[in-house]
């Protein structure tokens, strides 16, 4: 596949799912901004931790004193891989989540799930001092809260895992739900784990909120009109005006089915189509 028709893809992908990559661009940024003080400041012998300005204290009286850390922690890094796994995560199940409800729920699930996480840590820090952790950080309970979400709305989607196979959505959040019960008990990060089932109690929260009320799939945003005289159209303007059409027909295939649904026919269809109009693009700017 050509660099035109990545780009494409990449361009209508921010276009159906803008939620999610500007929350997976916040972590993503936040993250390279911490290392790179914490970093600088090494090298200059005045270390310092952003990531923990960021952070929420687990203990209720250092909470108090700063309370805006309900909604940042859950933006900190808490390490490379850590924050690889939860955005892989959160795209995985947050385009199942946003292509059902609007940007506005995927960004309130995220949120909500977050928060939920951060009342769940204090109060197992309250209830069990020996168990709470010291500091939360890091996006896991928003994330938790997407995927619970996500699978209560579309539980028989599938996803296709390495060496395993295909596996429904409701089966990997009660195994992921079970992981978290069974690590709760004497864990060393039983803050973290009970900030883990705070999401998945927002995530059901949401969900029993929202679940009579009718879902409406997100409209494509209305290409911009010129008040101009439309020109002749040629035999090149008609094929491309096809091919848009095409496209317009298979992308909202895959999004009130999936891409799995589409045959191979189909994909290999919407892989030339991306092709066509990513090298048409670039000759009408060339114009």
């Amino acid at each position: 596949m050509r660099y035109g028709s990545v780009s494409y893809m990449l361009r209508m992908s921010i276009r159906q799912h803008g939620a999610l990559w500007s929350i997976i661009g916040i972590n993503i940024g936040l993250a390279l901004v911490c290392w790179l003080v914490q970093s600088v400041a090494g090298l200059a012998g005045h270390p310092a931790y952003p990531a923990q300005w960021l952070a929420m204290p687990a203990a209720f009286d250092a909470f108090v004193s700063r309370p805006w850390t309900c909604l940042t922690y859950m933006f900190a890094p808490t390490g490379l891989l850590n924050l690889l796994f939860n955005m892989l995560w959160l795209w995985w199940f947050g385009r199942v989540l946003d292509d059902v409800v609007s940007s506005r729920r995927v960004w309130l699930t995220y949120i909500g799930g977050g928060v939920a996480g951060a009342i769940f840590c204090l109060l197992l820090t309250a209830l069990s001092p020996s168990l709470g952790a010291s500091a939360l950080a890091g996006p896991s309970a928003a994330v938790v809260a997407v995927m619970i979400y996500a699978a209560l709305l579309q539980p028989d989607r599938e996803f296709m895992l390495f060496l395993i196979g295909r596996v429904r959505l409701k089966w990997l959040a009660l195994i992921s739900l079970a992981l978290l019960l069974i690590g709760l008990g004497g864990s060393a990060n039983a803050g973290g784990q009970a900030a883990h089932l705070g999401g998945a109690a927002a995530g059901l929260s949401i969900w029993l909120a929202y679940r009579h009320r009718p879902r409406r799939h997100k409209a494509r945003p209305a290409k911009e009109t010129v008040t101009r005289k439309a020109p002749e159209i040629t035999p090149a303007m008609s094929a491309y005006r096809n091919d848009m059409n095409r496209l317009d027909t298979l992308l909202d295939k895959i999004k009130l089915s999936g891409y799995d649904s589409l045959t191979q026919a189909e994909r290999t269809e919407l892989q030339k189509l991306g092709e066509r109009l990513g090298s048409s693009g670039k000759l009408n700017s060339d114009r």
